[in-house]
């Protein structure tokens, strides 16, 4: 078994190390009290931190409850037109004059108005019997367009008694050119408020931006969001607007102008058909004289 021997200190030894502790003893109580001082002067900035955090949260909340709100605020048709201003009222015009000219179409572009089937079975038959004053009676009775363009034809084939397809057909031809001119400009209301509109959604973009960064510049020390977003959403929403007014627009003047068209190549073919119909049945009673009067010579 090993033993362990610890050296020997000499009483005057024991003596120095006491005294020096005693000494070293103050310093060591100073330090800790310097500890403590400070740890109590941060305690106090630390509980302020944490109110400023805990009464900053609130007003957070309460901020971003007022954006809410006020995009809440907004879900109403009546309320998105209001945010926008003036802008989105003239907007709102624009698409009710869009509405009030497509049903306008709907109900004017039509066979049965521009050519319609029961007139142009009893021009067919007063052209069979060569019956003119007939055919003038009826198209002057009538206001469809392919009774106009037959007029054409009917007054000059009076003004000329020569019986000239090629004139008299020239003569229908111009006034389907007429014709077909009003129908084109009829469609183009409808293509003015597809473009308009657009432009004018950009012109309260340009309002609502204005708006934005005047009320930026007026509080350039203390920015308020809320009015600053008042212009930004005055500006998207007219945009939206115009938007929304003139894609239909345009779509529905695509729709209109294939059926004008369409139209005006029908009633071009029913007009051709009966004045070549009429001056089949004006010349064979002229044919049929010729020939009797050669039997007679």
């Amino acid at each position: 078994m090993t033993t362990v021997s610890f050296p020997k200190v000499s009483p005057f030894r024991r003596a120095g190390l006491a005294l020096a502790f005693l000494a070293g003893l103050p310093a060591v109580v100073m330090a800790a009290a310097e500890s403590r001082s400070g740890a109590e002067a941060a305690a106090p900035a630390a509980v302020s931190g944490t109110v400023a955090m805990l009464t900053a949260a609130p007003r957070a909340a309460a901020s971003e409850g007022a954006t809410l709100a006020s995009t809440a605020g907004l879900s109403t048709l009546s309320e998105l037109i209001h945010a926008g201003g003036w802008t989105m009222y003239v907007i709102v015009a624009m698409s009710v004059v869009a509405l009030a000219l497509t049903v306008y179409y709907l109900l004017s572009l039509r066979p049965s108005v521009l050519y319609p089937h029961a007139l142009l079975h009893k021009l067919e038959i007063a052209a069979a019997e060569g019956d003119v004053q007939l055919l003038r009676d009826l198209c002057v009775g009538s206001d469809a367009a392919a009774a106009q363009v037959l007029l054409g034809g009917l007054e000059q084939l009076e003004m000329d008694n020569r019986l000239d397809y090629t004139v008299i057909m020239a003569a229908m031809e111009d006034e389907g050119s007429r014709q077909a001119s009003m129908l084109w400009q009829r469609i183009q209301y409808l293509l003015d408020v597809a473009v308009v509109a657009p432009m004018v959604g950009l012109l309260g973009t340009v309002l609502g931006m204005l708006q934005a960064f005047g009320n930026l510049q007026a509080e350039i020390g203390s920015v308020i969001p809320t009015n600053l977003a008042h212009g930004v959403a005055k500006a998207l929403i007219t945009t939206a607007g115009g938007l929304v007014v003139g894609i239909p627009a345009m779509l529905l003047y695509g729709l209109f102008r294939g059926r004008v068209m369409s139209l005006v190549t029908g009633m071009e073919t029913a007009c051709g058909r009966i004045m070549r119909r009429l001056c089949m049945s004006l010349k064979q009673p002229a044919a049929g004289e010729q020939a009797k009067a050669k039997a007679k010579g």
